[in-house]
């Protein structure tokens, strides 16, 4: 029998998440596969887990020449349109490759399980006659409750409008690359081409069972969801629990808990402002800071209450010694940060980092979000301060204790197998 495929692509946002249920399934004898691109052969090899590596990564172009970030909406809509045209013309042939690579290496696979960068996948498990599973961190399904996460827009406009918003984002998802996918089934897979409007509300094609790696204390199961649709709690990748920087260990213990400053991938708006308002901010609210900001970045007298991290530390480790986090709202480093039982600030770009700031802030563990782009030294000292509170310290503690007594990799990985051995 082959093994469980996990196709990912993206950022190591994308990829992380799968490698705890790779692991797990291949402690319970199954053999498993992580294809993903080269640049994260170290990342899963480093935790045991075989690795395929996939050609082609069309996130790797996301920052433009200009250092514009590509889909996403800056306050000017010129800037934001060119560099998302940039990046759709320049991606097509890597998108094209990603594909040709990525059907080469699922030969063999007895099950597929896809993210949310390889929807694309059903077709590969469509023409290998297998079953295909969504290891997603966003909730996809659709559902009358709420907007589609992945929209930049949290609004309701009612239950059909929110369950429209699905299939919105579905199109918005598959229509620049609608031609290269299709050419690429009929001449690569020996498919029909995807239709424009008739696969409502699975642009795509169809997945068998939908995990979903976070917890139902976070976001309540909808109650218009089917058996399909499985939220398991978070797949947190444990790291090896070793010392961290001594620098870095020598600041932390100088004084109170610091808050920890980053900004995910793709990439921050003015890495150099937003340092600058990052110490005025952190010095009028009285906090000491981690500040993980790129790595070219070149900074100069860097204040004594911030510490710049200029080399990768794992959340995991890293997020129990501080007091907060002021971050981006990606799916994975807002579940850590839940974990770890601390406060979080949001400063969402794009996709659902608005819809997890929004989470954060209504389950009382974090203030309102603040735009990336909207970020000034007020409203970040006022955030700063919200996070203090006693009360929203003791929810956050609170929510992250019930958080760790779930097995949201077991949850998946038993659910994952009942499905391939019917």
């Amino acid at each position: 029998m082959g093994p469980i495929l996990f196709l990912t692509s993206g950022t190591r946002g994308d990829i992380q998440p799968v490698i705890p249920l790779a692991q797990k399934l291949q402690a319970d004898g199954h053999a498993v596969r992580v294809a993903a691109p080269p640049a994260f052969r170290e990342l899963v090899e480093t935790h045991g887990v075989p690795f395929a590596p996939v050609d082609g990564n069309p996130s790797d172009l996301m920052i433009a020449n200009s250092g514009e970030i590509a889909l996403t909406f800056d306050g000017n809509l010129l800037h934001s349109a060119r560099s998302s045209w940039t990046y759709l013309r320049e991606a097509q042939a890597v998108y094209a490759q990603m594909l040709a690579n990525a059907w080469e290496v699922c030969q063999g696979a007895s099950a597929l399980v896809i993210g949310l960068p390889t929807l694309w996948g059903t077709s590969i498990a469509e023409r290998l006659d297998i079953p295909c599973f969504g290891a997603f961190l966003q909730p996809l399904t659709p559902t009358r409750e709420f907007p589609c996460p992945v929209l930049p827009s949290t609004r309701s406009w009612g239950g059909g409008y929110n369950r429209l918003t699905y299939f919105m984002a579905g199109l918005a998802t598959f229509l620049p690359w609608r031609g290269v996918i299709n050419r690429w089934r009929k001449h690569a897979l020996g498919l029909k081409p995807l239709p424009l409007l008739g696969a409502f509300p699975r642009p795509f094609g169809k997945i068998d069972l939908n995990l979903y790696g976070f917890s139902e204390h976070i976001l309540p199961r909808p109650g218009d969801w089917n058996a399909t649709s499985l939220i398991t709690g978070y797949w947190p990748l444990v790291t090896e629990q070793g010392a961290l920087p001594a620098s870095l260990e020598d600041f932390i213990h100088s004084g109170p808990p610091p808050v920890y400053f980053g900004f995910g991938s793709p990439g921050t708006y003015q890495p150099g402002k937003i340092l600058e308002i990052i110490v005025q901010a952190s010095r009028a609210a009285d906090v000491r800071a981690v500040v993980s900001l790129p790595t070219g970045l070149q900074v100069a007298n860097v204040p004594e209450h911030v510490y710049h991290l200029r080399e990768s530390v794992p959340h995991d480790r890293l997020f129990p010694h501080m007091a907060g986090a002021v971050h981006h709202g990606g799916a994975g480093t807002t579940g850590t940060a839940l974990l770890a039982g601390i406060p979080s600030l949001v400063t969402p770009v794009a996709v659902d980092q608005f819809f997890w700031g929004g989470r954060v802030s209504a389950l009382g563990v974090g203030p309102k979000p603040i735009p990336q782009r909207k970020l000034r030294v007020d409203n970040l000292v006022e955030g700063l301060g919200r996070m203090k509170a006693e009360n929203v310290k003791a929810s956050a503690r609170e929510l992250g204790e019930k958080l760790r007594c779930e097995d949201g990799v077991g949850r998946a990985a038993q659910a994952l197998e009942e499905l391939v051995n019917r």
